[in-house]
């Protein structure tokens, strides 16, 4: 699945300040939205990280499925605020 198949999604609030470049420092579960070229291209929670940040499994939003994203990439992932109460 490339950037150009997937359906962009609007910005969906307050992120991290910035995005996360070492992608082994994600958890799983964690809620982010997925940037290329400053656009969003997908938003969800982590299925699946691998040990070293190289890729991970996001369960899209919406109803969505999974999809797999390479760091390589050049994808910029933001983490999500986590919901209160």
């Amino acid at each position: 699945m490339n950037a150009s198949s997937r359906t962009l999604k609007p910005h969906t609030g307050f992120l991290t300040p910035g995005p996360i470049a070492n992608w082994s420092t994600l958890a799983r579960t964690d809620e982010v939205e997925i940037h290329n070229h400053g656009r969003v291209i997908a938003t969800g929670r982590i299925d699946m990280l691998a040990i070293d940040g190289s890729m991970l499994w996001l369960q899209q939003d919406g109803g969505q499925g999974r999809a797999l994203f390479l760091h390589n990439d050049g994808l910029r992932v933001y983490r999500r605020p986590v919901k209160q109460g």
